[in-house]
């Protein structure tokens, strides 16, 4: 069993192993990067599948059993590194699919080094259900930074929800699954990133307050000035951060970016 201070749960449930690897699309032809193979739950059943496989498992331990266990040891490659250390051009030109049942700890790190690697054309993840919920939403109590974030690199779905019962040992959460596309290209440039990063600090920093405020003390605009821009987009001025839709944020961005 892993040791918790690593904070991983092992799945066990092979048909959550199976809808996994099955939401991911991989075929005979497919290379796969899998994070955190810990016992092999899911990495069995894609190398059912795919052409290649590297895993990168933390783990001393697991990672020595691990290779030992694998009869092919030609179709997957492990590492024994801590992911968020890992040097992803290790790995050649792609492309990719991703899998990870995400540890709970760095889960979200773990996608933003994803986010910013451009040779990986989907991804399904497991992660905790709370989190996988902020990451897919558009509006609401779930959505903020972590929500516009991804949209703006990636198409987020989530898919189905995974019991504390399919895990030893068993979470005292829930998890879920959620599948992400990468996008070809930023949905916007260098500049107008900077803007939106720092407009969405900003307007979520104090969520019961109205965004325009909190946005016009960050740039250094008067209420006045970021007024005007709300009202060319058709944002309503009285709007908190969670009711600005992501859309309009890549907008007000694009709207700011010659500051």
């Amino acid at each position: 069993m892993r040791r918790p201070k690593l904070g991983q749960h092992f799945l066990r449930d092979s048909s959550v192993s199976f809808r996994i690897v099955d939401a991911a699309k991989i075929d005979s032809s497919s290379q796969v990067l899998e994070i955190g193979p810990g016992k092999g739950a899911l990495t069995f059943e894609i190398l059912k599948r795919a052409k290649k496989t590297w895993a990168v498992e933390k783990d001393n331990r697991l990672a020595a059993r691990f290779k030992e266990s694998v009869l092919d040891s030609s179709r997957l490659e492990v590492f024994n590194e801590d992911f968020l250390n890992f040097d992803l051009g290790t790995l050649g030109q792609g492309p990719f699919i991703v899998l990870s049942n995400l540890p709970y700890a760095v889960g979200i790190p773990i996608l933003q080094k994803l986010l910013d690697w451009p040779v990986w054309t989907r991804g399904v993840f497991m992660l905790q259900k709370e989190v996988a919920e902020r990451l897919v939403a558009t509006q609401g109590t779930d959505y903020g930074i972590l929500s516009l974030s991804v949209f703006l690199r990636a198409e987020a779905e989530l898919l189905f929800e995974v019991s504390p019962s399919s895990f030893s040992p068993a979470p005292k959460v829930s998890s879920a699954v959620v599948r992400l596309i990468p996008r070809k290209s930023s949905l916007l440039q260098k500049s107008e990133e900077d803007i939106f990063y720092r407009l969405i600090k900003a307007a979520f920093s104090q969520r019961r307050k109205m965004a325009l405020g909190l946005i016009a003390k960050n740039l250094g605009l008067s209420r006045l000035e970021m007024e005007r821009y709300f009202a060319n987009l058709n944002i309503h001025p009285q709007s908190r951060a969670e009711d600005i839709l992501p859309e309009s944020y890549l907008k007000l961005a694009r709207a700011l970016s010659d500051l």
